[in-house]
């Protein structure tokens, strides 16, 4: 019965000192106010980005299927018809290529990298809120570590020897709970910030495969003058 009567009370225990999170992060303050509107940030900029990097906005291989004939052929306005209602970067680019297939083919090709290329930094611009957050956070949750630090050294001056090492301890993990919260953010958006950077360049790869291919069927396109195919409808 004693033994029975020592395990309640030891279950009794652990159930009492269960950490209510919701209540500890609260005990951040400002802190961790500031930390929680930064990780909202920083799920929207997921979000958006998971929304926006994808194949069918760079190289949608419906688009490809319908070009690559009429590039094979030499239908430079049906190319740009069929490409007018797309707004993916292939489109975009085999746009501007279509229209403008009676420049000499060196200068041509320099601006539709250009344009491929402008695109894809703007993609990576974006992408940089990602790291922006996974840097912040860290810093916010080790700044809101200092300031608890600082009242729970404050309290032991305060108390002094007559002190209560709970209220020690209370304040030291209140100050920890910042960093954590800090680290929680930053690790997941440091991770997304690299794969959509990866990704990306990925999709810039085969946006550039694709875009070498169309000048090659242009090149082998029927009646196609060399520096430069038919001038386009404008």
């Amino acid at each position: 019965m004693a033994a029975a009567s020592a395990w309640g009370q030891e279950v009794e225990a652990v159930e009492t000192a269960r950490i209510d999170w919701v209540a500890e992060v609260m005990k951040g303050g400002l802190t961790s106010v500031v930390l929680i509107l930064v990780g909202l940030a920083g799920v929207a900029f997921i979000i958006e980005r998971f929304l926006v990097v994808k194949p069918s906005n760079f190289v949608p291989r419906p688009l490809i299927q319908r070009i690559r004939p009429l590039w094979q052929s030499g239908q430079f306005a049906a190319v740009i018809q069929a490409c007018e209602g797309d707004r993916s970067l292939l489109g975009k680019v085999s746009h501007y290529i279509a229209r403008h297939v009676h420049v000499p083919f060196d200068i041509l090709s320099i601006g539709a990298a250009d344009l491929g290329s402008r695109e894809i930094r703007r993609q990576l611009q974006r992408t940089y809120p990602l790291a922006v957050v996974a840097t912040i956070s860290p810093l916010l949750g080790l700044l809101g570590t200092i300031i608890g630090m600082i009242e729970a050294f404050q309290k032991v001056a305060l108390m002094g020897d007559t002190g209560d090492a709970s209220v020690l301890a209370d304040s030291i993990g209140k100050a920890l709970i910042t960093t954590a919260i800090g680290l929680i953010i930053a690790i997941p958006a440091l991770g997304f910030y690299h794969y959509f950077k990866s990704r990306i360049s990925m999709l810039g790869n085969a946006l550039e495969e694709e875009v070498d291919e169309i000048f090659a069927l242009w090149l082998r396109a029927p009646h196609a003058p060399e520096g430069g195919g038919e001038p386009s409808e404008a």
